[in-house]
């Protein structure tokens, strides 16, 4: 038998070996540290292509002006969703749900995927008020805005879009920052229009908060017409037979020409003559004298507040209220005062959708700050048709009800009055639009 040598292990290099393990170890530990430090776990979010649960868990990082931060901005900050700029890993995609604030990921296929969220401030514009802060994302409009639980969406600010001189911003939900003192009186600011004028909608003698009731919030109450039995009576101004006419004016446009002259023909010098106020009477049905007589007839208005579908220009000339100096509009008023519409309405946070007539399922908004619980006029017409559950034909005009809901009502009805001016875009304003510091002409 021949006898081997023993030979005993080299521990020096098992030692070795070890190490290097421990540091690729270490190494691979901080590298995926690195990966996912800055993500949080967030399977909570809606993920818009399914059952999540199978790909594992998803990843978020939040960055504001650039900088990491643990969570999201809160809702009502002043900073939108820079959707251009986020992205996810794995080619996956996320969006924003402004109405509930939260991301939704779209197109998740595989696991671990991380997604890197940025958030900016509101633009910056200069404006006749001043410079303010915009958002400039489009709103759900078949639901409520204010700040609080009473609503669908918790939107409450300026935002954007255009009309028919150029970019307008609008005030939404229930700000407190549109208050304009003028004339004596107590007005909210609407919007500041396209062409750079201020749009006011009349509030008051005396200033109050959002949701508050009070007559006083109304310059008294008024029929829009005598009548209920002719499309016509829809006009702001009409003409019997024509489905555009002008040759009459309304009870609701007389009482408001009384409301100028009592109240601001005095001023009329900081008010704007050339800016518009549209009673839209176009038509969605195209059969024979649609919009006269007592043909069933559907205003595309009606269209507008069903489908959730704004718009701030007017399709017919002869519907755009303007007085003889105007450049534009049908020239037709002596007094440039006019009617909120259904569109600014919506835009202000007046939740619509679903409608069929006298019974309608829009969202109330008790604190958007449009809302006076008493119903008012808008110069929107409805249509001409037979109401829901109702066995007579009648003319109807949209309005805001009590509740902050759109309703059409009966041309013959009576409500609230509530005038609207422009302020031109030319004089200086001081103030921050607050109820204790309003905007003021100086």
């Amino acid at each position: 038998m021949q006898l081997k040598k023993y030979k005993s292990k080299d521990y020096r290099k098992i030692g070795m070996f070890i190490l290097i393990g421990m540091c690729i170890g270490l190494l691979t530990g901080i590298f995926l540290y690195h990966s996912f430090a800055t993500f949080q776990t967030n399977t909570t979010i809606p993920f818009m292509n399914g059952n999540v649960e199978d790909l594992g868990d998803v990843y978020f990082a939040y960055y504001i002006d650039n900088t990491l931060v643990s969570e999201m901005p809160k809702q009502n900050t002043g900073y939108i969703f820079d959707e251009e700029k986020s992205n996810c890993t794995n080619n996956a995609r996320v969006t924003w749900n402004y109405s509930e604030w939260f991301p939704e990921v779209r197109d998740l296929t595989k696991p671990r995927t991380k997604c890197t969220l940025y958030f900016k401030k509101t633009k910056t514009v200069n404006t006749v008020l001043g410079d303010l802060e915009v958002y400039e994302y489009t709103p759900d409009f078949s639901i409520s805005a204010c700040d609080d639980e009473t609503c669908g969406s918790h939107e409450k600010g300026i935002y954007e879009t255009t009309d028919e001189d150029g970019v307008t911003y609008y005030y939404r939900g229930s700000v407190e920052n549109n208050y304009f003192y003028f004339a004596n009186l107590w007005w909210r600011v609407v919007r500041i229009n396209g062409d750079g004028t201020v749009r006011l909608i009349y509030d008051g003698t005396t200033a109050h908060k959002n949701g508050e009731s009070s007559t006083d919030r109304q310059y008294g109450t008024s029929q829009f017409n005598t009548g209920n039995d002719d499309n016509m009576y829809v006009g702001y101004m009409y003409t019997s037979g024509e489905a555009h006419g002008l040759s009459t004016s309304s009870i609701i446009k007389q009482a408001n020409d009384a409301f100028y002259d009592a109240k601001l023909a005095s001023y009329a010098s900081y008010i704007d003559t050339n800016a518009g106020f549209c009673g839209d009477r176009s038509t969605l049905n195209l059969q024979s004298g649609v919009g006269t007589g007592n043909v069933t007839t559907y205003n595309k208005g009606y269209l507008r507040v069903v489908e959730s579908i704004p718009s701030l220009v007017c399709e017919n000339a002869s519907d755009l209220y303007t007085v003889s100096s105007s450049t534009k509009g049908n020239k037709a008023l002596i007094k440039p005062v006019g009617l909120i519409t259904t569109d600014e309405t919506l835009l202000a946070g007046v939740g619509s959708g679903v409608f069929d007539g006298t019974y309608n399922h829009q969202p109330i908004n008790p604190n958007c700050y449009l809302t006076t619980e008493s119903t008012f006029w808008t110069m929107t017409p409805a249509g001409g048709y037979n109401p829901f559950g109702l066995i007579f034909w009648n003319s109807s005009v949209f309005t805001v009800n009590d509740s902050g809901t759109i309703g059409d009502y009966s041309t013959a009805n009576i409500n609230a009055l509530r005038p609207v001016i422009n302020i031109k875009k030319d004089v200086t304003i001081s103030g921050n639009g607050i109820i204790d510091n309003p905007y003021k002409l100086q």
